[in-house]
């Protein structure tokens, strides 16, 4: 039994090694997600609808259960001291346009709130226009005790 434990150990140990090392995913430690950096993060979506559902179906190296992220996640990568793109320079692949958020503009919910990387600037846009995606997914808190 105790074997199996640390092989089980091991394997979950190497996964998250190679998780970290991953050339398609991000992790953030402060916001505790995971984001996606692929190539497909650079595409534009059909509207806020598609970019829903593009999140919802995305695996990306084993992970599923992805979504859009929202205004405070999406602006916490935004980085003023770069220019076209306005991003954190640990992002490869970054569009020099909008990406949605989750966000809804509280004034009318036909909008929701973007930010465009290629000034920083952010909007709210009308849900049936197009724009980038970039998904998120939550790192699952520990669920194992200290034991004493």
């Amino acid at each position: 039994m105790q074997k199996i434990f640390k092989i089980s150990l091991l394997l979950c140990f190497t996964y998250a090694l190679s998780l970290a090392k991953s050339d398609h995913v991000i992790i953030d430690k402060q916001q505790r997600i995971y984001w996606q950096d692929n190539l497909s993060s650079q595409k534009s979506s059909e509207d806020f609808k598609d970019a829903v559902a593009y999140c919802d179906n995305l695996i990306l190296d084993g992970l599923t259960q992805w979504r859009l992220p929202t205004f405070q996640e999406l602006f916490a990568i935004t980085d003023y001291t770069h220019y076209k793109p306005t991003i954190d320079s640990r992002f490869k692949y970054t569009n020099n346009g909008t990406y949605w958020t989750s966000t809804p503009f509280f004034a009318n919910k036909s909008r929701a709130w973007t930010i465009n990387f290629r000034n920083g600037i952010s909007y709210y846009s009308y849900k049936s226009t197009n724009h980038a995606v970039r998904c998120v997914k939550d790192i699952a808190l520990s669920t194992q005790k200290e034991s004493k």
